[in-house]
């Protein structure tokens, strides 16, 4: 996953209710929140885009990943 610096990713799974892991990338190739705290945990896919939105600077990226699948997609700003 090309993550870098600054951007910020969205994990999402649905193995036994949908949720959404929104955060900070703190490390360029990031694809996990280990030991990571400052996460925040959202039920909704468009609670998770707003909260990164607003997480990420006017000229970073924002990444979906889907851990059920190992599917990975940019969301557009």
């Amino acid at each position: 996953m090309p993550t870098q610096l600054g951007d910020v990713l969205i994990l999402q799974t649905t193995q036994s209710v949908k949720v959404h892991a929104v955060g900070p990338v703190t490390r360029d190739g990031q694809q996990d929140f280990h030991t990571q705290i400052n996460v925040r945990y959202v039920t909704d896919r468009a609670a998770a885009i707003a909260q990164a939105k607003a997480l990420a600077g006017s000229d970073r990226r924002i990444f979906l990943m889907n851990i059920d699948l190992g599917h990975w997609s940019e969301i557009s700003r």
